[in-house]
């Protein structure tokens, strides 16, 4: 299946904001993949300053530090599945 049928698809079963935000894996993230694209057209432009590559930097550290704690909750979750399965074959 090509790109396009797929994309088509999740347009029809979701609409056209959700496919997007689904495409980019989250709003977070396609908010920051915006921001950065804005930030590399400023400085083709020659408007870049400091506080727009700060805040580009801390939008993306942001979704960093979400992404590292989703991770460490699915382990932990995982973890506890785990030990909740191993008690009750042992009894």
């Amino acid at each position: 299946m090509n790109i396009f049928k797929r994309v088509e698809e999740s347009v029809q079963q979701s609409g056209v904001v959700a496919s997007l935000f689904n495409f980019f894996q989250g709003r977070a993230t396609a908010f920051a993949i915006l921001f950065s694209i804005v930030g590399i057209r400023l400085a083709f432009m020659g408007k870049l300053d400091a506080n727009f590559a700060l805040f580009v930097t801390a939008i993306q550290g942001l979704i960093f530090a979400h992404s590292c704690k989703e991770d460490w909750h699915e382990q932990k979750m995982e973890e506890l599945r785990q030990n909740g399965s191993d008690k009750k074959d042992g009894q």
